[in-house]
């Protein structure tokens, strides 16, 4: 046998586990390496509009690719009352809605201590 061939073969062995469907995200971790510690199920956003919602698709579309279900992962979102009223995208795609000051982003979106306390409160991983 040819000395790449069996480099190739277990590079292809490998790949195989990254188009298959797991049953969740700790099987995901756990087959393909990671540390069950390290479980990611449940992310705060401290954003909004745009980058908030492509965010949240993106992983949504890799979560229904992956395990079949696309609230495989759960959405802890930050929203002004500016943003309530305006009926942002992202907050309906929230699963979880957390009110924040309004005002300017230092009162929330940029306010780092705040952002650790409600990532405390929720129990997010990221």
């Amino acid at each position: 046998m040819a000395p790449n061939m069996s480099s190739t073969r277990s590079k292809s062995a490998s790949n195989v586990n990254l188009h298959r469907r797991f049953n969740d995200v700790s099987t995901y971790v756990t087959e393909l390496g990671g540390s069950k510690g390290r479980v990611i199920e449940k992310v705060l956003i401290a954003n909004n509009g745009v980058g908030a919602v492509k965010a949240i698709r993106s992983i949504r579309r890799w979560a229904y690719e992956v395990f079949g279900d696309e609230r495989a992962i759960s959405f802890v979102v930050m929203a002004t009352p500016e943003d309530l009223r305006s009926n942002a995208e992202y907050i309906r795609m929230g699963d979880i809605i957390v009110d924040v000051p309004g005002g300017s982003n230092n009162h929330n979106y940029a306010n780092v201590t705040l952002i650790v306390e409600l990532a405390r409160l929720h129990g997010v991983h990221a």
